[in-house]
């Protein structure tokens, strides 16, 4: 009868033998180390990031934004403050871009501030002009209702006052502060070059409240379109000539009469008298064309 097999017996589980680090050998006379446990995992610096630095561009859009905030209820200064809202939106735009979550930059939070109050400052200065403007075409229609309300008679009365442009003969020139009429102008003797002359003889009232200024008159003679020159005579004067008459002053209300030489070109062509207001820009005067005798 034959035995039956043995059935073989399995080994016994090993235990896993732990891993010693290596260590240095000791020298003599120093004392061993203790072994320095293994860490588990990635090194801690690994996980820890470094820390962003903040935002200047926040900031500067946060300080523009206060500023077109502030700025933004002035009246007239309010046009400043709407292009610092422009530029710190600019700002704002940047610092949005630095600081996103892959940005090199950290202050998110103050770039959307500055982003929010510039808005609001740019809507602030559109409405205060709107409401700036109403008031002062309120204002502009009310002194425009006052002037136009007033009386019809009075408007006739100053438009009767009112002299014409261009008048001839006689009329007020410089406004209404003097009137002048011009009274003659007649062929006379030559001067001392021996060249003909005419004598021109007006009236002037001085209607302001002071005394008349010479300089205040400008009298200008032409003929064939040239301004004649002054005359200058010798000892032989003509008949009624004045030379001093044009330079004495005039008290308010008062009248004088003036006389002057002209040097003609010729002895037929008629000549043109104007006077007017030395710095009278309006165009008014006073003329006439004499026909020589």
């Amino acid at each position: 009868m034959s035995t039956p097999p043995i059935p073989p017996v399995p080994a016994p589980p090993q235990q896993p033998v732990a891993q010693v680090p290596f260590q240095q050998p000791v020298p003599a006379g120093e004392a061993p180390q203790a072994p320095v446990p293994p860490q588990s995992g990635a090194p801690q610096a690994a996980h820890t990031s470094q820390q962003k630095p903040f935002s200047a561009l926040a900031i500067t859009a946060l300080v523009f934004a206060i500023i077109a905030a502030l700025l933004s209820w002035v009246p007239i200064v309010n046009n400043i403050a709407f292009f610092i809202a422009i530029i710190g939106l600019v700002f704002a735009g940047f610092a949005m871009h630095v600081t996103r979550k892959a940005g090199p930059r950290r202050g998110k939070a103050l770039a959307v501030a500055a982003l929010v109050v510039l808005l609001v400052a740019g809507g602030l200065v559109l409405g205060t002009q709107t409401l700036y403007g109403k008031a002062i075409d309120t204002m502009i229609g009310s002194s425009e209702t006052t002037t136009t309300s007033k009386p019809k008679k009075s408007k006739a009365k100053t438009e009767k006052k009112a002299a014409p442009a261009v008048q001839d003969m006689e009329g007020d020139v410089d406004g209404a502060n003097y009137h002048v009429k011009l009274d003659s102008l007649t062929k006379t003797v030559n001067d001392y070059e021996g060249k003909p002359t005419v004598m021109l003889t007006y009236e002037m009232t001085n209607n302001k409240s002071e005394n008349s200024n010479p300089m205040d008159l400008n009298v200008q003679v032409f003929q064939n379109g040239h301004q004649l020159d002054t005359a200058i005579y010798s000892d032989q004067a003509p008949e009624g000539y004045d030379v001093d008459s044009e330079s004495r002053a005039l008290q308010p209300s008062a009248t004088g009469t003036i006389t002057l030489g002209y040097v003609l070109e010729d002895e037929t062509s008629p000549v043109t008298v104007e006077a007017s207001g030395t710095f009278d820009m309006s165009g008014q005067k006073v003329t006439h064309e004499f026909a020589l005798q």
